[in-house]
């Protein structure tokens, strides 16, 4: 992985678009895949170890559409990003790519000024998701050593008590016998 340790995952059978946005992408140190099918997508989706962070899609792809690639994506991980890409814009695919939880929608022509701008946002958003899990795990692990030192807490004080109930016994035994040999001193004077 590359120094973000973000993937991305960009499904068109444009085979120009695919090697223009992963020149394009890489700069934002990005690790770039691409896939010409829906077929080559889902295998690519499936057989990664870790799951793609980010997917770029077009709706229209050979064996499918974009929102097969959505579905897939969403499936394996889903912390996934997927944006659909399109030369076909409809409020019906929109509504449809929203329902199934896409990022965003991005209708073509596009330039790369654009979908850096998309892309940046998404990679943020990774970001910003990989940071919250780790500050609430180191949270947890927090909360717990808090615990832990608040059963200490109230070991260590019922351990003062005892020792102080045990040296006022003693005390009390003490005076006793100071009193019994004071008493026994007495009797023999």
């Amino acid at each position: 992985m590359t120094s973000t340790g973000i993937k991305i995952l960009i499904v068109d059978d444009d085979e120009d678009l695919c090697i223009a946005l992963t020149e394009f992408i890489s700069q934002m140190g990005v690790h770039v895949q691409t896939a010409g099918s829906v077929a080559e997508a889902q295998q690519r989706l499936q057989t990664e170890t870790v799951p793609f962070d980010l997917v770029l899609t077009d709706l229209r792809i050979p064996g499918g559409s974009g929102m097969d690639v959505l579905q897939a994506a969403r499936g394996r991980s889903a912390d996934s990003l997927v944006t659909i890409i399109t030369g076909y814009a409809s409020m019906d695919t929109a509504i449809e790519a929203a329902r199934l939880g896409a990022y965003n929608y991005v209708t073509k022509p596009f330039s790369l000024d654009e979908i850096g701008v998309q892309v940046r946002n998404m990679i943020e958003r990774v970001s910003l998701s990989r940071e919250n899990a780790r500050l609430s795990l180191r949270l947890q692990e927090l909360y717990e050593q808090l615990e832990r030192v608040e059963r200490e807490r109230a070991d260590f004080v019922q351990i003062n008590k005892n020792l102080l109930k045990l040296l006022q016994e003693n005390s009390r035994k003490l005076d006793e016998i100071l009193n019994l040999h004071a008493s026994s001193h007495a009797i023999s004077e």
